[in-house]
């Protein structure tokens, strides 16, 4: 065996870590869903899911992270680290879709939903006396509007058992044909995302950073559960955007 003596290696470095590759994730769901075929001008479906995302790795991939742990005693055993993945943990979702055909247009609503995802809060003080600031806060909170307290939705026993917003968003589709000439036909159609220009804020959790109950002083934190992103910011849904276009065919 080769030696590796020229590179350095010093495993008692402060640069050096150990990693595992022992995280778990479940995840556990109903899907529901209903069918109306076309009748009298109106095809009609919807679907549902009740769902539970858990893992011990704050996310929904086997990565371990050494910050969120709360017990250096029990490390990854202790059970607030098994919790609501941060990314996948929406507990209500589904969509909303139709077709009518009324005097000759055709009118295609679609509505989709999301109930609020898990966010990472902590109290932002060291409560334990650990020397770490990531110890969860007692009781859960959950974002209430922009520029309002959050507000308390109960015990806080894992971590991500803060929640963020729902997200919705109404998209709308309109189309009619014309006769042209003998076999050739035009159809109008006109779009329009997020008819309703939902807001849908996100970002809880700037990137690198967890959310805070106090400063470190005590104080009350003004930005905590307060977003950082809306719809048609960068990697958002979008705003209110329509567009118009036309097909012929012959």
């Amino acid at each position: 065996m080769r030696r590796l003596a020229f590179l350095n290696l010093d495993p008692n470095a402060v640069a050096t870590r150990p990693a595992i590759a022992a995280g778990k994730s479940e995840y556990t769901g109903g899907i529901f869903g209903f069918k109306r075929r076309m009748s009298k001008g109106l095809d009609l479906t919807a679907t549902y899911t009740l769902a539970s995302a858990k893992s011990t790795t704050g996310a929904s991939y086997d990565a371990l992270n050494a910050n969120n742990l709360q017990d250096a005693t029990l490390l990854y055993d202790d059970p607030k680290v098994d919790g609501p993945t941060n990314l996948t943990d929406s507990r209500h979702s589904g969509t909303l879709a139709a077709v009518i055909l009324a005097k000759g247009f055709t009118i295609a609503p679609f509505y989709i939903f999301r109930s609020p995802l898990p966010v990472f809060i902590i109290e932002g003080l060291d409560t334990n006396h650990n020397g770490e600031r990531n110890d969860l806060p007692v009781k859960a909170y959950a974002y209430d509007g922009i520029g309002k307290p959050a507000k308390e939705i109960g015990d806080c026993e894992t971590w991500n058992c803060g929640r963020g917003a729902w997200r919705t968003q109404l998209n709308l589709r309109v189309s009619r044909g014309f006769a042209i000439h003998g076999n050739a036909r035009v159809e109008a159609i006109g779009e329009i995302f997020n008819l309703m220009n939902a807001s849908n804020p996100s970002g809880f959790n700037p990137a690198n950073a967890n959310m805070p109950r106090l400063l470190g002083t005590g104080a009350p934190n003004p930005t905590f559960l307060q977003p950082t992103a809306f719809a048609g910011d960068f990697q958002q849904g979008e705003q209110r955007v329509g567009q118009i276009g036309f097909r012929f065919s012959f």
